[in-house]
């Protein structure tokens, strides 16, 4: 079974071929935050919340006592990596739905920034200085 880390590496090297292509820029986002949700997963969990050793997301929504996968993710970024990182996180994550659910036209810029973002968690997560 592929890790967290490969499936994300997957998702970002055809995040990164589509907008060097510059086509559908919508899923230059969507792989993007799909690729950090695997890269902020495998970096941060295992973690103890409230009390609860959290293994995936599941735990994570358990201890934190939330509706959603991807609002426990989403506060489990923040407390984990902090507010930079967060936002730049959520911005994948809205984007994404927007691309998905509101508008496939994405700019170049915004495709760009996404890229940026994918990139940046991506460090956190595996590189060390």
């Amino acid at each position: 079974m592929a890790s967290k880390k490969e499936f994300g590496e997957r998702n970002m090297n055809l995040s990164f071929k589509l907008l060097d292509e510059k086509q559908y820029l919508d899923w230059v986002v969507t792989t993007a935050f799909y690729s950090s949700i695997h890269f902020v997963e495998d970096f941060i969990l295992p973690k103890k919340i409230n009390g609860l050793e959290c293994k995936n997301i599941s735990d994570v929504k358990s201890a934190y006592n939330l509706n959603g996968r991807h609002s426990a993710r989403l506060k489990l970024v923040y407390d984990s990596l902090g507010i930079s990182i967060g936002a730049k996180y959520q911005w994948l994550d809205d984007n994404s739905r927007n691309s998905r659910y509101t508008t496939y036209k994405i700019s170049s810029a915004q495709a760009s920034k996404a890229k940026q973002y994918l990139e940046e968690i991506y460090n956190i997560c595996y590189k060390t200085t």
